[in-house]
């Protein structure tokens, strides 16, 4: 290993011990409740609410497999960020006021509100597989990283993969929603000004905007593409409804949601974390444009790995590592938080008749430390499922549309009930499974027609959409409507339109940055 390398190295390991001892520290006094272990004791402010969010939704594996895709499609790599961001600040209008005001503790006690207990156990339990599968995509995300950087040979992943999943899980099973949130605002701060390092010193290298624009204007300086393309056009309704269940109902995004100290700033910190969507251009889009000026090979997901290495000075580079670094814990210790609260609080009182606080938080924790071997064991054999990034949009896609049916028409159709609920989890969540196992693995794909395997997912997912619709529809009106006490939890819906920012000088307005927001979104589809 060469001195640069030594120094690079030293950097990130520096780095990880200070951001544990943190997020150990931070999360002291919070952690011996299940609302202060789960919630945060509902403490937290606009800005940090915001930060969270948006660390958690930027993970490693989107610096660098979209990194990736940007090396061949440009822009169009980023339209699941940019719509995403939209969904965020939508659910902020219609969605966060229900939650804040109803108190809910977890997500899928909405569920079970507003249809059954049953309904509430599916949605832990389906939570629960789609998470198991996912957590370890992040760790061999990261291990690639880390390889890539020092240019140490894969042999060594696993190592690499230890080493992340022990530092990641510390903290969080420790701290619980405190120490991640707190981490997580710093770790925002390093993710971005790393990444925005990469981006401009990329940029002059390939001799500036201008200069890769017009030799790769056609190609990748738009953000809609042909049919045929890896992000066609014809996938933008699905990337929105994929969208909405993580803007709407996702467990470890809208957690740090519930653990706001009112509802402006709520509401104020899902909205920030939409404007901070933008980012996604300079952070993953230019540096996939700047490798396809500079290497003429193709990188895969090491594209953003390899542009830190060549690109960066030592000392530097070590430094944005750490950023990615950061990137991976605020998604990874946001999931390990978010699947040991739906184990404490959703699935184990449907298990036992009289559950306890204090067996619960234990519970949790021990779930927490339970997920986090299992990602570190699993993750070496991702490198096997060919795009990992387009693996986890397809199995989170198809395996929890189901539940954001639910929660999309639960909330404003006052006909849909329990029965139509359980038929829409049952059926919904199985199919979804099965097309993932068929389209994702080998052995399973020469069993479909090839006309269906040349489908873009996302072409797929509106079809699936209304499938699961339909059911929910269906078994509502052949059974009897809901009773009343399942409809008690749209009370919390406000018919006034009030934003919480009553009383607040204009510049602290939800109503005037959510029109600004939609503005900006406007201008920048227009623009490319």
């Amino acid at each position: 290993m060469t001195s640069s390398q030594t120094l690079d190295l030293s950097l990130v390991l520096v780095y990880l011990l200070c951001i544990t001892g943190y997020g150990i520290w931070a999360g002291r006094k919070e952690s011996n409740s299940t609302e202060g272990y789960f919630l945060g004791g509902r403490k937290f402010g606009w800005f940090a609410v915001g930060a969270s969010l948006f660390a958690t939704n930027m993970s490693i594996t989107q610096f660098m497999s979209v990194g990736g895709m940007a090396h061949d499609i440009g822009l169009a790599s980023i339209n699941n960020d940019l719509i995403g961001g939209l969904l965020l600040a939508v659910s902020a209008l219609c969605f966060v006021p229900v939650y804040i005001r109803s108190r809910l503790f977890t997500m899928p006690e909405f569920l079970e509100r507003r249809y059954s207990r049953g309904a509430r156990q599916i949605f832990g339990w389906v939570y629960l597989v789609q998470s198991v599968l996912q957590q370890p995509s992040g760790y061999y995300i990261g291990a690639l990283a880390l390889l890539g950087l020092f240019n140490l040979p894969t042999d060594l992943l696993p190592i690499a993969c230890i080493v992340i999943g022990a530092t990641v899980g510390l903290y969080a099973v420790i701290g619980g929603l405190t120490s991640v949130v707190r981490t997580d605002v710093i770790q925002v701060c390093l993710l971005i000004g790393g990444g925005l390092a990469v981006a401009f010193i990329g940029l002059h290298k390939a001799g500036g905007w201008s200069e890769l624009q017009h030799e790769f204007a056609e190609t990748h300086f738009e953000l809609l593409l042909p049919r045929g393309t890896a992000m066609p056009w014809t996938a933008v309704l699905g990337i929105a409804l994929h969208s909405c269940y993580f803007a709407f109902c996702s467990v470890h995004i809208l957690q740090r949601v519930l653990g706001a100290k009112d509802e402006y700033n709520a509401r104020m910190g899902m909205l920030f974390s939409g404007w901070l969507k933008f980012l996604a251009i300079p952070l993953f889009a230019i540096p996939g444009i700047v490798a396809m000026k500079l290497y003429a090979e193709p990188l895969g997901d090491s594209t953003y790995a390899v542009l830190v290495r060549d690109l960066l000075p030592a000392g530097l580079s070590g430094i944005v590592l750490a950023g990615m670094i950061a990137a991976l814990m605020s998604s990874a210790d946001s999931n390990v938080n978010a699947m040991s609260s739906v184990v404490a609080m959703d699935i184990y009182p449907t298990i036992v008749k009289k559950p306890s606080p204090k067996v619960a938080l234990k519970l949790g924790k021990w779930t927490s430390a339970s997920i986090v071997c299992f990602g570190v064991l699993v993750a070496p054999y991702y490198q096997h499922l060919g795009a990992i990034y387009l693996f986890i949009l397809r199995l989170g896609g198809f395996l929890l549309m189901p539940v954001g049916v639910c929660f999309i028409l639960g909330r404003f159709s006052r006909r849909v009930n329990q029965h139509g609920a359980i038929a829409c989890l049952g059926v919904g969540s199985l199919i979804g499974l099965i097309y993932v196992m068929f389209t994702s693995m080998p052995p399973l794909k020469p069993f479909l027609p090839d006309w269906f395997l040349a489908l873009h997912f996302y072409e797929v997912l509106p079809f699936f959409f209304l499938f699961n619709g339909a059911v929910l529809f269906a078994v509502s009106y052949a059974t009897k409507p809901p009773m009343a006490e399942q409809l008690s939890v749209l009370a919390a819906v406000d018919p006034s339109g009030r934003s919480g920012s009553e009383g607040r000088p204009l510049w602290q307005s939800f109503d005037l940055w959510f029109g600004l927001f939609c503005g900006a979104l406007g201008l920048t589809y227009i623009a490319f």
